[in-house]
C-alpha cells in the first residue's frame, strides 16, 4: 500500500520546546512585537484616562481644600476665640475683685497689722463663708511665715476646677502683711479656650504652611498611585493574556517551516478551545489533505506512467503474435515427411505456441485496457441502494472465483449520498470480492470460506469494508499491494489492485488494507458524502478531465 505522506512511523508533534528552539530570539527577549504592541495600546489607553482622572482629581481636591480653608472660617474662629477670652477675663476679673474686696476690709487689715491670729482667723472665715468660689485663704507676715489660713473642708477638685491665685497686700508700703487667695475657677471653660486656641492655630498652620504637603498632595499622591497601579494591573494582565497566545502563534509559525520544506507530517499540538485551537485544527487538517493530495497525485502520475509503458507493451507483443502463431502453423502443415517423431515434436510446438500465443493475447488485451483506463463519470446517487441493487450480482462473482465461500453483504438502512459511477463501482466491489473469495479459497477451489461486505457511515465519510477470513496481507506487503503488476496470484497480472484505487481515488476517496477480524485482509473504502470539500473536488475534476484515457 502507498504510504500515507502523514506517515507510516509516529507523527512528530510540533511541541513547545521545538518552537522555542525555532524562534529562540523572540522567546529570549522580554516581550516580541505584538507584546510590545499590545502593551503599548494598554499603556496609551490607560495613561489617557489617567492623566485625566489625576487633572480632574486635583480640581476636585483643590476645590474642597479651598472650601475647607476659607478666609470666613479664620474670621469666625478668631471672634469665637475673642468670646472665650472675654469670658476668661471677666472670670478673672471677678476672682480678682473679690480677692480685693478681701483685702479691703479694715477688720482684717488691723488684725493681720497687729498680727492677731484669732480676729485674722475670724475674718478670714467669714470671708471663705462670703465668696463661694473661693477655696482657700490665708495671711502672710513680710518675712513670708503664715499667720492665720482658712480652707474649705473638702479639698480642690481639679477635674472640675482649676485653681486661681490672687494675692493682695493688707496695707500700705513693703512692710504690710499679704493676703493669698485661691479661688476655684471652672476648669471647662478655660480647658474649651485652650482647645480652642489649639485649633485655630493649628488651623492657620494648615492654612497657611501645609495646606499643600498634608492635604492636597497626599489624596493626589494616593489617587495617582491607585491609577497607576490599575494601569500596569492592565499591562500585567494583558501580557498574562498574550502571552501564551503569542507562543502558541509561534508553534504555528514554526511548523510551517519543514512544511515549506516539504514534511506534510508535521502537526501541531494545540487543543485550545479558541480561534487558535481552531487554525491549528485548521492547520493538521490542511496538512492532512495536502497528504492525501499529494499520495493522490503521486499515485496518479505513477499509474500514468505505467499505463504508457502497458500501451508500448501492449503495441510492441501484439504486433508479431499473428507472424509468430502462422509461421509455426505453416510449418506444422508443409510437413507430409513419415518421421513420427518430428511429426509429434511440430505438433506439440504448435500446441504450445497456440497456447502462449493466446495467454500473450489476453495479457496484451489486459494491458490495453489497463493504458485505456477511463476516469469516472461521477452523478450522486444512493450508495446504500446501490449495493442493494448490486447484491444479485455480487453474488455469482464469489461464487465464481470460489465456489464454497459464502458472502455477507451488510447495508445501512438509511440514505448514503455520494457521487458515483455505478459502472466503474461495479468494476470495484467485483475486483475486491473476487479477491477475497480467491484468498479465503487458497488452492483449493471447493475450500468453505466467508467474505463480508459491509456499509456503514463515519462523520462526513462512508465506509465500505470488504473482509475475508483467509491467510491475510502480509504487514510488509501492504504498502506496495496497490503497485502495477504487483501481485501474490500466480495467474493475476498485478493491475487489478491498481485500477480499484484509481477508481476510487477519481470517486475523491482514499483505500487501505488492514488485518480483519475475521482473520483474514481487510480492504477498507471511505467516500466522501455527496455535498463535502472532497466530492465537489471529485465532481470538478471528473467533469473536466475526458472520460477516456
Amino acid at each position: 500500500m502507498t504510504p500515507r505522506v502523514s506517515g507510516s512511523k509516529a507523527q512528530p508533534d510540533w511541541d513547545e520546546a521545538e518552537a522555542r528552539s525555532s524562534y529562540a530570539p523572540a522567546v529570549i527577549r522580554f516581550m516580541g512585537r505584538t507584546e510590545r504592541r499590545v502593551v503599548l495600546a494598554l499603556l496609551v489607553t490607560g495613561i489617557l484616562p489617567l492623566v485625566t482622572a489625576m487633572w480632574f482629581a486635583n480640581r476636585v481636591i483643590t476645590g474642597v481644600s479651598s472650601t475647607a480653608f476659607q478666609p470666613e472660617f479664620e474670621e469666625h474662629l478668631d471672634r469665637s476665640l475673642w468670646l472665650y477670652a472675654d469670658l476668661v477675663k471677666s472670670m478673672k476679673q471677678a476672682m480678682r475683685s473679690e480677692g480685693a474686696e478681701i483685702a479691703a476690709g479694715q477688720a482684717l487689715r488691723a488684725a493681720a497689722a497687729e498680727e492677731d491670729v484669732a480676729a485674722v482667723k475670724g475674718e478670714l472665715e467669714r470671708a471663705l463663708s462670703a465668696h463661694p468660689r473661693l477655696q482657700s485663704i490665708e495671711v502672710e507676715d513680710v518675712a513670708g511665715d503664715v499667720i492665720a489660713a482658712q480652707h474649705r473642708p473638702e479639698p480642690i477638685d481639679e477635674t472640675r476646677l482649676r485653681p486661681f491665685t490672687v494675692r493682695k497686700p493688707l496695707g500700705d508700703g513693703d512692710e504690710a502683711p499679704a493676703m493669698i487667695a485661691v479661688f476655684g475657677a471652672e476648669r471647662a471653660r478655660l480647658d474649651e479656650m485652650a482647645g480652642a486656641q489649639e485649633f485655630a492655630q493649628t488651623y492657620k498652620t494648615m492654612a497657611k504652611k501645609h495646606r499643600g504637603a498634608y492635604v492636597e498632595r497626599p489624596h493626589l499622591t494616593a489617587a495617582g498611585v491607585l491609577f497607576g497601579l490599575t494601569v500596569l494591573l492592565a499591562v500585567i494582565s494583558g501580557m498574562l493574556v498574550v502571552r501564551p497566545l503569542i507562543r502558541r502563534i509561534h508553534r504555528l509559525a514554526a511548523a510551517t517551516r519543514p512544511v515549506a520544506q516539504g514534511d506534510l507530517s508535521v502537526r501541531v499540538a494545540d487543543t485550545g478551545r479558541d480561534e487558535i485551537g481552531d487554525l491549528a485544527s485548521a492547520f493538521n487538517q490542511m496538512l492532512e489533505e495536502l497528504g492525501q493530495s499529494r499520495a493522490r497525485i503521486e499515485f496518479l502520475k505513477r499509474l500514468g506512467q505505467w499505463q504508457q509503458m502497458a500501451r508500448r507493451l501492449a503495441h510492441e507483443i501484439k504486433n508479431p503474435l499473428t507472424p509468430i502463431l502462422l509461421a509455426v502453423e505453416e510449418c506444422h502443415r508443409r510437413y507430409d515427411g513419415e518421421d513420427e517423431n518430428y511429426q509429434r515434436l511440430l505438433t506439440t510446438t504448435l500446441d504450445i505456441v497456440v497456447e502462449e500465443v493466446a495467454s500473450l493475447r489476453l495479457l496484451v488485451g489486459e494491458f490495453s485496457e489497463f493504458a485505456r483506463l477511463p476516469r469516472a463519470a461521477l452523478q450522486k446517487g444512493d450508495l446504500s441502494e446501490f449495493l442493494s441493487e448490486q447484491e444479485p450480482r455480487l453474488g455469482p462473482v464469489v461464487e465464481d472465483a470460489a465456489a464454497e465461500v459464502e458472502l455477507d453483504i451488510e447495508i445501512e438502512s438509511e440514505s448514503v449520498p455520494v457521487a458515483l459511477d455505478r459502472t466503474m463501482f461495479h468494476r470495484v466491489l467485483s475486483n475486491l470480492l473476487a479477491n477475497a473469495a480467491q484468498a479465503t479459497a487458497g488452492d483449493e477451489a471447493d475450500r468453505s470460506g466467508h467474505v463480508t461486505l459491509r456499509l456503514t457511515r463515519d462523520a462526513d465519510t462512508c465506509v465500505v469494508d470488504v473482509e475475508d477470513d483467509g491467510p491475510g496481507i502480509l504487514p510488509r506487503m501492504r504498502q506496495s499491494i496497490f503497485d502495477p503488476y504487483m501481485t501474490t496470484k500466480r495467474d493475476g497480472t498485478g493491475l487489478g489492485l491498481t485500477i480499484v484505487k484509481k477508481v476510487v481515488i477519481d470517486h475523491g476517496g482514499k483505500i487501505e488494507v488492514d488485518a480483519s477480524p475475521l482473520g483474514g485482509a481487510r480492504f477498507r473504502l471511505r467516500l466522501p458524502l455527496w455535498g463535502t470539500p472532497a466530492s465537489q473536488a471529485a465532481l470538478a475534476r471528473s467533469e473536466q478531465a475526458p472520460v477516456s484515457g
